[in-house]
């Protein structure tokens, strides 16, 4: 009930989209305006109601996520409706993409919604800790736009102000961007902000809903791994910055500062019986029936067209093939692939991959993530509150309450793994240990190596060239936790870090593109063959991991 009452004073703040450059021209009848407001604590208070709104609606639906398409762990149906995923997945997209303009719009206004509360909030007859509280916020979710569109569009406007620039605006450098992240994010405001709130709004459910101390800490090191890497290059330095965030992160847990632990099981990472868990370090919280705009709107986005679901996104073959087995596998995608029988009777389990005298059981052919599912009860059309269960049916329900897990405490030991090895420091044992922790919940064995298939052994594929982690060098250790990070948020595009970003970090989406445009078949099982639906064609160059600038803005501004 506190969730939906917050959410529905959120609702009473406008919702509203908006381009860069047309951050002033709107009628401003009904909505927030600088003129007389933050008169009373209850409208600094509506302020921030009205920024998580807009931080809400940038993850609602799947639209604002096709740029993480690029990424080697998704693909999607070349037909149906999914041109817009389709281009992102070819790495073709246009300035009408409907991906690109709503990424591009919906993160500007989360960037607008920040600049009112920074620029005005200290009107605000109030004391000095809910001022900064609120600026606070403001000053993070800025940060955390600009991220996400940085990594997306490159040189991109920079606007703090609000003030209309008449479409003028000419884009900053990327570097530029980055320094304003990293000043959002070391402000005094930021620096401020405690490791656990106690009242509503700020505290629900159990959990931190607002920014604390340990989420800036987090995403710190997320923004200096990424400057350390690609298209910066920044290096050893800022992987020491990003190991050092990090490490405070985990002392602070190991320590009981911090209210954080990894789940037991993956199976619980995502179920909606943990929704409230604390493992999230930084989340955005969503309540089903309230109104669709405020629900995750990705309950049925995985499951295939053909068994009545969205089907946006698809496992990648190459990536699900090379995914270690184990739990955390079984959880990231459906192990086999419940559907109606012919009958109408009952259910059937194959899998995916599975042939019939008619051709493929599952028309998609490809693995299905199940990362976003949950069961219902088909005769009431009612959620299962429970972890997900391939052998029952899955909800075909548009919404439901998932609460988006942006950093989760896994990922923070994995940056730290990866980050201290990348910056040469000498003891290695925390980081080894971190690996160690993230991988026995997820995978079998305790050995790293290159995956391959033995036809000695029944065509299964097997680590070769294996090495046990506490024998691991430095740029092997590197290596195992950037790796097991990809298989830790494969197929969960709302997250801070995505595999797309990893790879974008690492340089690495050449290949994928190279991997697409080639697109040999694959063999799953000894005689049955697969590859890639979506069509990848072109030659290679470095601007193609950008999306274009959209053309609401781009037609109107001559520097776009």
């Amino acid at each position: 009930m506190k969730t939906k009452i917050f959410l529905g004073c959120i609702m009473a703040a406008s919702l509203i989209t908006v381009s860069c450059s047309d951050l002033l021209q709107e009628n401003p009848q009904g909505k927030l305006t600088p003129e007389g407001y933050f008169s009373t604590q209850e409208e600094l208070d509506m302020s921030v109601y009205s920024l998580y709104s807009k931080v809400n609606y940038s993850q609602t639906r799947t639209n604002p996520q096709y740029p993480q398409w690029q990424g080697d762990d998704i693909t999607t149906n070349p037909g149906s409706n999914k041109q817009a995923a389709a281009e992102i997945d070819r790495f073709a997209p246009v300035n009408s993409n409907k991906g690109v303009k709503d990424c591009w719009s919906d993160h500007y206004a989360i960037i607008k919604a920040a600049n009112f509360i920074i620029q005005n909030a200290s009107k605000t007859p109030t004391d000095a800790a809910s001022l900064n509280q609120a600026i606070g916020q403001a000053k993070f979710w800025r940060a955390y736009a600009y991220f996400t569109l940085v990594r997306l569009f490159g040189d991109i406007p920079l606007t703090l102000t609000n003030e209309n620039d008449d479409f003028t605006m000419k884009p900053s450098s990327v570097e530029q961007v980055y320094e304003q992240i990293v000043a959002d994010l070391t402000s005094d405001e930021c620096e401020g902000l405690p490791a656990s709130y106690k009242n509503a709004p700020a505290f629900l459910n159990g959990v931190n809903v607002y920014v604390t101390k340990q989420a800036v800490e987090a995403t710190r090191a997320a923004v200096y791994m990424a400057m350390a890497g690609w298209p910066l290059g920044k290096g050893t330095a800022y992987y020491k910055k990003a190991a050092d965030e990090a490490k405070k992160v985990i002392e602070g847990e190991r320590n009981g500062i911090y209210d954080i632990r990894m789940d037991e099981n993956f199976y619980d990472v995502y179920a909606m019986s943990n929704n409230y868990n604390k493992e999230t370090i930084l989340g955005i919280n969503y309540s089903p029936n309230v109104d669709w705009v405020q629900d995750s709107q990705l309950t049925s986005c995985d499951q295939f067209e053909s068994l009545g679901g969205w089907g946006d996104a698809w496992g990648e073959i190459r990536f699900w093939q090379k995914f270690p087995e184990g739990p955390r596998k079984d959880a990231t995608y459906d192990p086999q692939i419940l559907k109606p029988n012919k009958d109408g009777n009952g259910y059937e389990l194959h899998n995916w991959y599975d042939k019939s005298e008619d051709g493929w059981v599952i028309p998609e052919c490809h693995p299905m993530f199940s990362v976003f599912s949950v069961n219902w009860e088909p005769s009431t059309k009612t959620n299962i509150d429970a972890p997900y269960d391939y052998t029952l049916p899955a909800s075909q329900n548009m919404c439901n309450g998932h609460r988006h897990r942006l950093i989760r405490y896994a990922e923070v030991k994995l940056w730290y793994a990866e980050a201290a090895a990348r910056a040469g420091e000498s003891d290695l044992s925390l980081a080894k240990q971190c690996l160690k922790d993230v991988r026995k919940r997820g995978m079998v064995g305790d050995t790293y190596g290159t995956k391959e298939k033995t036809y000695e052994d029944d065509g299964k594929w097997q680590v070769i060239n294996g090495v046990n982690i506490d024998a691991m060098n430095a740029s092997q250790l590197a290596e195992a936790a950037l790796e097991g990070h990809g298989w830790e948020v494969a197929g969960y595009w709302v997250a801070m870090v995505t595999r797309r970003a990893d790879q974008f970090r690492m340089k690495l989406l050449q290949k994928t593109f190279e991997e697409r445009q080639g697109n040999p078949e694959i063999e799953i099982v000894p005689g049955v063959k697969v590859k890639e639906g979506v069509e990848v064609s072109g030659s290679w160059n470095d601007k193609m991991v950008y999306m274009p600038y959209p053309d609401t803005d781009s037609a109107k501004n001559p520097n776009l």
